[in-house]
């Protein structure tokens, strides 16, 4: 019978995530996203432009309401854009020997890792539009959880299969 035991580790020994090993999404997606960001936008103006069409009609100048939604779809596209040119970049996928890892955003930061031994399935979705433009979802599931622990976006679909049929064999070794 092992003994437990529960050492402590420094900080600093343990393995880090380097920056430049994280391999970027394909272009395609990018494309995608910016194709999902110009519907949104248009349909946003077309609707505050009969908004503010119908507001000038009746009243002849704009109320305080309408232009406080109007600086708001303002704001929110161009904090939506700059997260997409600035923040495309920094999404990537990093697969080492034990864990796989996803960072995303610009301005909210984040790196999902998880660990191969911890993973129970995996799963790749791909809708019509994704199809299309030739990328998918890998989505990873841990025990214990009810949704996927880790989404990864944008793959390139033939990259997703070698990666999700590696991840099945070792979950099915461990």
């Amino acid at each position: 019978m092992a003994l437990f035991s529960n050492n402590s580790l420094r900080i600093d020994a343990l393995p880090s995530l380097v920056e430049e090993e994280f391999e970027g999404l394909p272009l395609r997606y990018r494309t995608l996203r910016a194709a999902v960001y110009a519907i949104v936008m248009l349909l946003v103006f077309a609707g505050l432009g009969v908004l503010i069409w119908f507001e000038w009609k009746e009243v002849q100048t704009l109320r305080w309401g309408v232009r406080l939604v109007t600086g708001a779809s303002i704001a929110f596209g161009l904090l939506w854009a700059i997260e997409e040119i600035k923040g495309f970049p920094l999404r990537g996928v990093l697969v080492r020997e034990h864990d796989l890892s996803y960072r995303s955003g610009f301005f909210k930061r984040e790196t999902v890792t998880v660990p191969f031994n911890r993973i129970q399935h995996s799963e790749i979705a791909q809708g019509p539009v994704a199809r299309a433009f030739q990328v998918c979802t890998l989505k990873l599931y841990t025990a214990g959880n009810s949704g996927a622990n880790l989404r990864v976006p944008g793959m390139d679909v033939e990259r997703a299969k070698r990666l999700r049929q590696q991840l099945d064999e070792r979950v099915s070794h461990a």
